[in-house]
C-alpha cells in the first residue's frame, strides 16, 4: 500500500537543485535525495498535504513551539524539551520525514500545550510502522481513510481514538496482502 501526494506537473524540471532554496548545496540535496523516496517535484505537494493539519516543523522549531506554548504545572520532562524531542524522534515514537532541509514532523501529532505526542499516533504507528516507510506514514494520517468514513487520520485521533487504531490494524492487514 503506498500513499502518494498528488503532484503538480512541471514544465521543466530545474537543471540544478538551487530552486529548493538559498540554504539548500548541492551535497544537501545529493544526500536528502539518498534518504528519501520521494521526488523533488513531489515534495512541494508532501508539503501542502500538511498545510491544514499544522505543517511540518523542524526539531528546533517544534522545541520553540513547546517553549513557548507549555502549561505550569507539566511534568519535569517537559522543561527539557530538546531531550524530550530528540527523545521522540530516537525511539521513533513520531512520524519524522526527511526533507530537503533536515528532518521535519507533522505537527498534528503533538499536543504542544501539553508536551506530548498525541496517543492515537503511537497506537497506529505501533500498527503500520514495520508496513510502510516514513513518508507513506505521514501521508497516512491525511490521507480520506475509507475505515474512518472518508475522515483524515490525522483529524479523527482527537475524537475517534479507536477507530484510529481499527483502521490502521486494517490498512496493515490490506499492506501485507490479507
Amino acid at each position: 500500500m503506498t500513499y502518494f501526494a498528488p503532484t503538480a506537473p512541471m514544465d521543466t524540471e530545474p537543471a540544478d537543485t538551487s530552486w529548493f532554496g538559498d540554504t539548500l548545496v548541492q551535497s544537501d540535496a545529493t544526500e536528502w535525495a539518498q534518504r528519501s523516496t520521494l521526488f523533488p517535484s513531489q515534495w512541494v505537494s508532501m508539503v501542502a498535504a500538511f498545510g491544514d493539519t499544522g505543517g511540518l516543523v523542524s526539531g528546533d522549531e517544534l522545541v520553540d513551539l513547546i517553549r513557548a506554548q507549555c502549561k505550569h504545572g507539566l511534568p519535569a520532562h517537559a522543561f527539557q524539551p530538546v531531550s524530550l524531542v530528540a527523545r521522540w524522534v530516537a525511539s521513533r515514537t513520531v512520524v519524522v520525514i526527511n526533507s530537503p532541509w533536515g528532518p521535519v514532523m507533522p505537527l498534528f501529532q503533538f499536543d504542544v500545550p501539553r508536551a506530548s505526542v498525541l496517543p492515537g499516533v503511537q497506537l497506529a504507528l505501533g500498527e503500520l510502522r514495520d508496513v510502510l516507510n516514513d513518508e507513506e506514514l505521514a501521508l497516512w494520517f491525511v490521507t480520506p481513510n475509507e475505515w474512518l468514513d472518508g475522515q483524515r487520520p490525522a483529524y479523527a485521533l482527537k475524537t475517534k481514538l479507536r477507530a484510529v487504531r481499527h483502521a490502521a490494524r486494517a490498512d496493515r492487514v490490506v499492506a501485507l496482502g490479507g
